[in-house]
C-alpha cells in the first residue's frame, strides 16, 4: 500500500514537472515567435531606410555634379565676360587715346593757324603795297593801302583839327597812326605831328621805342568815321 502510495506521489510529482516545463516550453516558444514577429515586421522597414539612405546620396550626388558643372560655367562665362569687356575697354581707351591725339593735333593746328592769323593781323603792313624810297631822301620805304579804314571818333559836331597833345583830337591821330604801323601808343615816341597843308589832313613822325624804327604816317580826316591813314613811310 505504501508502495502505491510513493509510486503514485513520484507519478504526481513527474505530471506536475511535466506540466511546469511543457509551461515554459509554450511561454518560451510564444516569446520566441513574437520576438521573430517583431524581427520580421521590423526588417522591411530598415530596408526600406537603408535603400533611401543609399539612393539619398545617389539623387544628390547628380545634383551637386550639375552644381559643379554650373558653377564651371558660370567661372568661365564670367571669365569670358571679363575678357570681352577688358578687350572692348582697351579699344575704347585706344579709341579715345587716338581722338585725343586728333584733338591735339587739331588743336595744335588750329593755335598755329590762329598764331600765323595773329602775326599776320599784328602788322598792318602785310598787304600794303611797298615802294623804293619816298617824299624825301630820308625815306627808305613807301606803304600804302587802300583798304585801311578810319579808327573811329568819338568826337561830336563839325571838326577841326586840334594839335594840343591833351586834346581828343591828338589821342585819335595817335590812335591811326598806330594802327597804320603796328606800334603801340604807349611803346612810341612822338617826335612831330602836325597840319599836312589842309585843315583836315595831318602827318607825323613817330620812334618805336622797342625796335629804333622811325615812321612818317600821313592821315586824312574822314567826317564821322575819324582820322584815317593814307601813306606810311619807313624813315632811314
Amino acid at each position: 500500500m505504501s508502495n502505491n502510495q510513493s509510486r503514485y506521489e513520484n507519478r504526481d510529482k513527474r505530471r506536475k514537472a511535466n506540466l511546469v516545463l511543457n509551461i515554459l516550453i509554450a511561454i518560451v516558444s510564444i516569446l520566441i515567435v513574437v520576438v521573430a514577429a517583431n524581427l520580421f515586421i521590423n526588417s522591411p522597414s530598415s530596408k526600406d531606410v537603408s535603400k533611401d539612405s543609399e539612393t539619398a546620396p545617389k539623387q544628390e550626388s547628380p545634383a551637386s555634379g550639375k552644381t559643379e558643372k554650373k558653377s564651371d560655367e558660370d567661372i568661365k562665362d564670367s571669365k569670358k565676360d571679363t575678357s570681352d569687356k577688358s578687350e572692348k575697354d582697351s579699344e575704347k581707351s585706344s579709341d579715345s587715346d587716338s581722338d585725343s591725339k586728333k584733338d591735339d593735333s587739331s588743336k595744335s593746328d588750329d593755335s598755329d593757324s590762329d598764331s600765323d592769323s595773329s602775326s599776320d593781323s599784328d602788322d598792318p603792313l602785310k598787304d600794303a603795297k611797298v615802294t623804293e624810297g619816298g617824299s624825301s631822301s630820308d625815306v627808305e620805304k613807301t606803304y600804302e593801302n587802300p583798304d585801311w579804314k578810319a579808327v573811329g571818333t568819338e568826337q561830336k559836331g563839325e571838326h577841326a583839327a586840334t594839335y594840343d597833345s591833351s586834346s581828343q583830337d591828338w589821342a585819335e591821330m595817335l590812335k591811326a597812326i598806330s594802327y597804320a604801323t603796328g606800334v603801340s601808343t604807349d611803346n612810341m615816341t612822338v617826335l612831330w605831328l602836325g597840319n599836312n597843308g589842309s585843315p583836315q589832313d595831318a602827318k607825323g613822325k613817330i620812334l618805336d621805342k622797342t625796335s629804333g624804327e622811325k615812321y612818317q604816317v600821313t592821315i586824312t580826316w574822314v567826317d564821322g568815321k575819324g582820322w584815317k591813314p593814307t601813306k606810311v613811310e619807313k624813315l632811314k
